[in-house]
């Protein structure tokens, strides 16, 4: 069986968008010749019809709606105090939630300060001696090896993952678990932390992540632009 095929049997179980029309009535009536005693004399009459146009000026005035509608701001934020909030879920640093916890319901309303006061070691520490139990005689068979419970809890566990809080320092190098990048292999990064006696040479945090357990990089390239990710495929 090669390393990679090994581990990936034992790790499977961890699950790991108007025409205006202008009216002439007028013009040059004429008047019929009328005949007297005597001489005849034509009478032309002429009558003047005396068109008057009235020109009606309308003074228009413009009207500027000034009328404001106020609806509902479509941003509207909430100001009630924390307290009358229920937290549902919590999940700082990758796979705690998921694999260590097992009071899933009790972990999400607690506090990152809870996480300190070692309100979930106890389960903590049950989770990690089953995964131990249960993969550590792979692990050597693979030639690598893992660490105790104890030396991983206190030693790489407690240390990075606890409280479940994900973190940076913007002094230190970037990268899980100083913060995440998009191409951080996270799941892998935390089973060793988990599993693997780190201070064993050849032994570092990407030990699972350099074996072609999983793609070795997202298949659509990151944008370097904001918000970043890749378009969807």
């Amino acid at each position: 069986m090669t390393m990679t095929r090994a581990l990936a049997g034992a790790l499977v179980g961890l699950g790991l968008v108007g025409c205006f029309s202008a009216s002439d009535d007028g013009g040059d009536e004429i008047g019929d010749t009328t005949d007297t005693a005597g001489d005849t004399t034509d009478t032309t009459t002429t009558t003047t019809d005396t068109t008057t146009t009235t020109t009606d000026t309308t003074e228009s005035t413009d009207t500027t709606d000034t009328d404001t509608t106020t609806g509902d701001d479509p941003f509207v934020f909430a100001d009630e105090p924390l307290i009358s909030y229920t937290r549902v879920d919590r999940m700082g640093m990758p796979a705690v939630a998921t694999a260590l916890i097992t009071s899933k319901d009790a972990y999400n309303a607690a506090n990152p300060t809870d996480d300190t006061d070692a309100d979930f070691l106890t389960e903590i520490t049950a989770s990690m001696m089953g995964l131990h139990a249960a993969l550590d005689d792979d692990l050597m068979g693979l030639g690598v090896v893992p660490c105790s419970v104890a030396d991983c809890l206190f030693g790489q566990v407690l240390t990075t993952m606890v409280p479940d809080t994900l973190q940076i320092d913007l002094s230190a190098t970037t990268g899980f678990p100083n913060g995440r990048r998009l191409d951080d292999p996270v799941i892998d990064m935390t089973l060793a932390l988990i599993l693997l006696d780190l201070s064993v040479m050849g032994q570092d945090v990407m030990l699972f992540a350099n074996l072609p357990l999983n793609p070795p990089a997202n298949d659509v390239p990151f944008s370097p632009n904001f918000p970043y990710l890749a378009e969807p495929n």
